[in-house]
């Protein structure tokens, strides 16, 4: 078999490969022997058609049979002995097979680029420091005593702010019902900013069972276009007033809310918590700078198959993000989503470029994942789910998930390499 490879670019090369005639007519005269055995032809017993008959019945699928599976045996090989690893699928082309003749054709692939590792050791990186105040384990606590709260029944005042009211609603502009604009026994915490803060401001002082008419203007840079900078007129019909109610913070609410035995334990358990956090964001900071070196050391190609498989990724993943926002991404206009997914390459080809950095930085320093990585990884996932360690285990492999978790788990310990290696200053 004759192989040749040109480089067509820094991660792009064309492998032209001509198999001798008399290896492909074997595998094609094969193909015919194995089809003659079982093959039932008009005027024919089975098994007993002449060779000229088969041919002619079935030329066409020994053809596809041939391009299909023997086609990909013959690139495989071509690949090993040119030691070429490519990154994604070959495109064919220029493709010549006939039946006596030898069977050539041009693969183009992808290879990871050619660099030279420099100086990803001692880089400078700044890092700030993670203390936690008073101040912030008591906002912390507010937002515990938040989600807990209750709301309780008035009768006897007006609205006032933090209370939740239940309200009909009726807008309208220009006289006509709009989307949107109606709703029956809709609840409103005044003050939150979940309406625009004129609607909020209008149910502030209201009280139970009274019907209210206004008029507020929506902004003119409003989520929804057709009402944007508008005027609307509402009537509303007030049916509950709730006042809302923290819980107190004691040692009953650190045994029921933070699985302490005293609110002493329990502040402690969201300093530490909180120290985590802020130690996991400082990590990503160092990160981000790290990054910028290596990025800025290591210029080079990246193969254009790995950055569209990271730019679809990072679409779907904002996609994603939309949706838990409310935003349907099928509503966007044409050039809404042209914008969306071109603001992402650049963000794809450095991360494409920086994993294959950091891969690289791993085969030189011997990191890997080990088992023991994966089984921590699935029980950090399991406690996260609430799920037992079986379940998530048997779910990721059914997914084809090991491989992939193997290559993160890599690419994150050799991060925390470079991070111990650095020479980190106070910011």
């Amino acid at each position: 078999m004759k192989v040749s490879v040109t480089k067509v670019s820094g991660c792009s090369r064309e492998v032209q490969v001509e198999v001798p005639a008399d290896t492909v007519q074997g595998r094609v005269d094969d193909l015919y022997g194995r089809i003659s055995k079982d093959a039932k032809l008009p005027g024919f017993r089975k098994g007993k058609a002449p060779l000229s008959a088969i041919k002619k019945q079935y030329k066409e699928a020994v053809r596809e049979q041939i391009l299909q599976h023997e086609l990909p045996e013959f690139f495989r090989t071509a690949l090993v002995d040119e030691k070429i690893e490519p990154v994604a699928q070959p495109q064919i082309s220029h493709l010549q097979f006939e039946e006596g003749a030898p069977l050539k054709f041009v693969a183009t692939v992808e290879i990871k680029p050619e660099f030279q590792l420099k100086d990803y050791k001692g880089i400078k990186v700044k890092k700030e420091k993670t203390s936690v105040s008073e101040e912030e384990v008591d906002k912390a606590l507010d937002g515990l005593r938040e989600q807990l709260a209750q709301f309780i029944p008035v009768e006897d005042r007006p609205s006032k702010a933090d209370d939740l009211v239940v309200v009909d609603f009726d807008g309208k502009i220009d006289g006509k019902p709009f989307e949107g604009g109606k709703a029956s026994r809709y609840p409103v915490l005044l003050g939150s900013g979940g309406l625009l803060k004129d609607f909020e401001t209008n149910l502030t002082g209201v009280k139970k069972e009274e019907t209210k008419t206004f008029k507020i203007t929506f902004p003119q840079d409003y989520g929804k276009k057709e009402v944007a900078g508008r005027e609307a007129e509402f009537t509303v019909t007030v049916h509950e007033i709730k006042e809302k109610k923290l819980p107190v913070v004691d040692n009953d609410f650190a045994k029921d809310v933070g699985k302490s035995e005293t609110v002493k334990e329990m502040r402690e358990k969201l300093e530490g918590q909180i120290k985590a956090h802020k130690e996991v964001e400082q990590r990503s900071k160092m990160v981000e700078q790290i990054g910028e070196k290596l990025l800025s050391l290591h210029p080079f190609d990246v193969p254009v198959s790995l950055v569209n498989q990271e730019q679809q990724r990072l679409v779907q993943q904002g996609v994603d993000r939309l949706k838990r926002q409310g935003i349907d991404a099928n509503k966007l206009t044409d050039d809404q989503k042209k914008e969306f997914v071109e603001k992402l390459r650049p963000v794809a080809e450095k991360n494409v470029q920086m994993a294959l950095i950091v891969e690289k930085i791993a085969e030189a320093e011997n990191i890997h994942s080990e088992e023991k990585d994966l089984e921590a990884y699935y029980a950090k996932v399991a406690q996260s789910s609430n799920q037992p360690v079986d379940v998530v285990k048997r779910y990721l492999k059914q997914q084809g998930e090991p491989e992939s978790i193997k290559e993160w788990i890599q690419y994150e310990k050799a991060l925390d390499y470079l991070i111990a290696q650095a020479k980190i200053e106070s910011a």
